[in-house]
């Protein structure tokens, strides 16, 4: 039996002495600590993506714009499932209710690894962001 164990990490608005920013789509810091966000794949910050009209559009600037918008509205909470191999938390934050992995998948901004894969699908039949680029031009 694998006993997984898991501590909240709450913080309020962002103030002087507590300061919430996005790395990337996936990656969240909090102060000098980071937080990887468990669940989905999103694009790099340098990353671009196509279009339905074969149009380049920076995707990983607005995964990390999507993220960082959300963690300035309100108060952020991570629930902390474990670290990485370079000592970072690993693990799923929300703010205001809202979980940021599951809103970013469904907002078609990143893919599904583990968790969300009906909020993939969505997205992927409503052909949003990542999903709206043609076949064609997918690798």
């Amino acid at each position: 039996m694998i006993l997984t164990l898991a501590f909240v990490l709450t913080c309020g608005r962002v103030s002087a002495g507590e300061h919430w920013s996005a790395e990337d789509g996936d990656t969240l810091w909090h102060d000098k600590k980071r937080i990887q966000l468990l669940g989905f794949d999103a694009p790099k910050l340098s990353q671009a993506c196509f279009d339905a009209a074969g149009k380049i559009w920076p995707c990983g600037k607005y995964a990390r714009d999507h993220i960082q918008h959300l963690i300035a509205s309100g108060d952020v909470s991570c629930i902390v499932e474990g670290k990485d191999g370079y000592n970072d938390d690993l693990g799923v934050c929300f703010v205001a209710g809202i979980d940021l992995g599951r809103d970013l998948v469904k907002h078609g901004l990143a893919v599904a690894d583990t968790r969300y894969l009906a909020e993939e699908q969505e997205a992927r039949i409503a052909k949003r962001n990542l999903w709206a680029e043609s076949v064609s031009k997918r690798r």
